[in-house]
């Protein structure tokens, strides 16, 4: 699952994926995000609000909303992350979304038709803003708004795009502070109060995630994607991905491909 900047500010935008026992880092985009959840649980954390999705139930998460995901026991999901344009009015709407303060919304949901086509790329893009349109109506009357995000809620948004836009070159935390005119050592503190873990720690798994993905969808060898996602060495990009997935990326791959 890949949430960059430069794919998640496109017009017309849409992604799907099916996951199973997904788990995923903090992030954050310009788009909206649905998900939910077939069978066993998810939980999802948005800023430092900590929130259970179990079948019957899905979650809207607005644009530029800091939040990750993490399974419990096991769970089979289905996430969706979409462009603003294709819900204009609910975007711009005052009362409702990004508009009017939403963060995100937990709503009862049982639409597999909608999922279907979603799913489906024959699908035209009337259809799909029907069905998202749809998604929305069912979320509105259970946004939550007026949530303080803070100081450091901001500044965790800030945080996470710098990420995602230089993660595949060297970076520091030390370096960052500079940049953003912030003292390293209260940029440490908050760091690690947001993520729950140090700086390098946190990037390296976002690598590792960006990683994967190439070792799904593509025929890179080794050597190009551990420099395309900013590892200082083969060696480097093998531990880390095993501290993460268990297996060598090597391994990981042969696995993918005999699923």
């Amino acid at each position: 699952m890949l949430f960059e900047t430069n794919r998640s500010i496109d017009k017309n935008y849409i992604y799907t994926q099916t996951d199973d026992n997904l788990t995923f880092v903090s992030h954050v985009h310009s788009s909206y995000e649905f998900i939910t959840v077939f069978d066993g649980e998810l939980e999802c954390v948005v800023y430092h609000e900590r929130v259970k999705l179990t079948p019957g139930k899905a979650m809207l998460i607005m644009p530029n909303t800091v939040h990750s995901y993490s399974t419990v026991g096991s769970s089979k999901s289905f996430l969706c992350v979409f462009s603003p344009d294709y819900i204009s009015d609910f975007f711009n709407d005052a009362n409702v979304g990004v508009r009017g303060g939403g963060v995100y919304s937990l709503f009862d949901f049982n639409d597999s038709l909608g999922i279907e086509l979603l799913k489906d790329k024959s699908t035209n893009k009337y259809m799909l803003k029907s069905v998202l349109y749809g998604f929305c109506g069912a979320a509105a009357p259970y946004i939550v708004k007026g949530y303080d995000k803070g100081a450091d809620g901001e500044l965790s948004v800030k945080l996470l795009y710098y990420i995602q836009e230089n993660y595949d070159k060297p970076i520091s935390l030390k370096m960052i502070a500079g940049e953003m005119g912030y003292n390293y050592t209260y940029l440490s503190n908050v760091f690690n109060k947001i993520f729950g873990c140090g700086f390098s720690r946190f990037v390296n798994r976002f690598r590792v995630e960006n990683a994967a993905e190439l070792l799904r969808t593509t025929d890179k060898s080794m050597v190009q994607i551990s420099n395309a996602c900013g590892f200082e060495s083969i060696r480097s990009f093998n531990e880390q991905f095993k501290l993460d997935y268990g297996v060598t990326p090597t391994d990981f791959r042969a696995r993918q491909r005999t699923v």
